[in-house]
């Protein structure tokens, strides 16, 4: 299974489509044509440490990001609510690649409200390995006749 931004970002919209079905999902900041409510995801960090047998752990920090209209009068209580909903959802989400599925978990969830945004922070932890080089096979001259030294 391959992991990217871009197949997070699509299978987090899939999932929180129907919580938020008004909202547009973008895959990262769209300060263009953008249509509100809308959400997009952006990637804060990335590390990775050494784990047993040759695998890496692999922390990736996570901001989804949710904007409504500024001007509105209600819109503390807006992003209150949008951040209420996504602790109730965001524990776990399925996640796909296109080829398979899995359930990631999110660790460390946090949310912050701005003057202008709803920043909903967390970090997922991967254990990784990366593909193992192939080398062709070597050939080698058989000779399946058995000599009794004789040449």
């Amino acid at each position: 299974m391959n992991f990217t931004l871009s197949t997070v970002a699509k299978s987090l919209a899939d999932y929180l489509a129907p919580l938020f079905p008004d909202a547009a999902f973008y895959e990262d900041p769209n300060q263009q044509d953008s249509r509100c409510p809308c959400m997009f995801l952006q990637q804060r960090y990335s590390y990775t440490t050494l784990q047993p047998m040759g695998r890496w752990l692999r922390r990736v920090g996570l901001d989804l990001t949710f904007l409504e209209d500024y001007n509105l009068p209600n819109l503390q209580q807006l992003y209150q609510s949008a951040a209420e909903t996504l602790d109730l959802a965001m524990e776990t989400f399925p996640y796909s690649d296109g080829e398979g599925t899995a359930l990631l978990r999110t660790y460390d969830r946090e949310w912050r409200i701005d003057l202008d945004a709803l920043h909903y922070r967390f970090e997922l932890r991967l254990l990784v390995s990366l593909p193992e080089p192939q080398t062709p096979m070597e050939t080698m001259d058989y000779n399946p006749e058995v000599t009794d030294g004789q040449g």
